[in-house]
């Protein structure tokens, strides 16, 4: 059994990762910051740790006795002025996370990372581990500060700690407070509003598969190794996604006729689920936040929930919060 240390674990994916680990009988160290939103956690057998990661020497004592760590939490915002702190907590307080953990001998370490550091192709197919992220003048500062983290996670792997990375795809299902980009576009639809989504194609997952993917990536993955965690299905543009949403919610797309002109633009980019084209917008480089997670599920044994699923599940609990 494991007895698992989970930061950011009220979060959208982190307490699914939380619930994941009960599921399979491990005890669980859930770590919040003081204020924080702890809905997702309400009812769980969990034992709570009020901190920040910014006082990595303060959560020693809790990782001791710890054989396991998920590095889930990180701090997103688009604001300029908040890009110095981004890095900080995602890059430099990764580091300092990991390498402490490392150093009490924490025999699993799990770093979630983002499908925002996989690198495009050329070609236009959907990437995989192997492609390698080129920063450019559109790279955003999120996407900087957690390739630092990644990079970090990394290198520490290569000096014989026993880090795996995972980079999560769009999660799709219940608990998302907040909510998170893909959650805001199954409000806006069902508020009868356009989602944006990148010209390029979104793969999205169940969250409840990307949260096992975190426990099998500790059980199974590779130290040194980056998992995709996503749906080998559900690399979408924005006519399929609005396709998937009008069948879990029974509303039809937003605007007269606008499904319709979607589609035949979104064709331009996406030909099918999984294969994208190339398009222009940064340099030669597709737009895209798609990805192939074929490693993940043939490794690890990552489930593949049908889309269907889970988009039925988020638009249900969505609407359950307006009740």
């Amino acid at each position: 059994m494991m007895r698992a240390f989970v930061t950011g674990a009220n979060g959208f994916v982190g307490s699914s990762v939380v619930r994941a680990l009960l599921a399979r009988g491990h005890a669980v160290v859930a770590l919040l910051r003081t204020g924080s939103d702890d809905r997702n956690l309400r009812g769980l057998d969990v034992e709570r740790v009020m901190g920040d990661l910014e006082q990595v020497e303060a959560l020693t004592v809790h990782l001791r006795g710890c054989n396991a760590l998920f590095h889930v939490a990180a701090l997103y915002s688009t604001r300029p002025e908040d890009s110095g702190q981004m890095f900080k907590v995602n890059a430099d307080c990764t580091r300092r996370l990991l390498a402490e953990a490392a150093n009490l001998g924490v025999a699993r370490i799990v770093h979630t990372s983002t499908i925002g550091t996989i690198g495009r192709r050329e070609d236009g197919r959907p990437p995989t581990e192997s492609d390698i992220m080129v920063l450019s003048s559109c790279t955003s500062a999120y996407a900087r500060s957690k390739l630092g983290g990644e990079r970090a996670a990394l290198e520490l792997a290569a000096e014989g700690a026993p880090v795996v990375v995972v980079n999560p795809c769009a999660p799709v299902g219940r608990g998302d407070y907040k909510p998170t980009s893909t959650g805001q576009r199954i409000v806006d639809y069902l508020g009868g509003r356009t989602p944006k989504l990148s010209p390029g194609g979104i793969n999205f997952c169940s969250v409840d598969d990307i949260a096992v993917g975190h426990v099998l990536a500790a059980e199974k993955g590779r130290p040194g190794e980056r998992y995709i965690l996503g749906n080998a299905e559900g690399n979408l543009d924005l006519g399929q996604f609005m396709a998937l949403m009008q069948q879990a919610s029974g509303i039809g797309p937003p605007g007269s006729g606008i499904g319709a002109r979607v589609k035949r633009m979104a064709r331009r980019v996406v030909g099918r689920r999984g294969q994208t084209t190339p398009l222009s917008g940064t340099g030669n480089r597709p737009v895209a936040l798609t990805a192939d997670p074929s490693r993940a599920i043939r490794e690890l044994g990552l489930p593949q929930t049908p889309l269907e699923v889970a988009f039925s599940e988020a638009v249900a609990w969505f609407r359950a919060q307006e009740a």
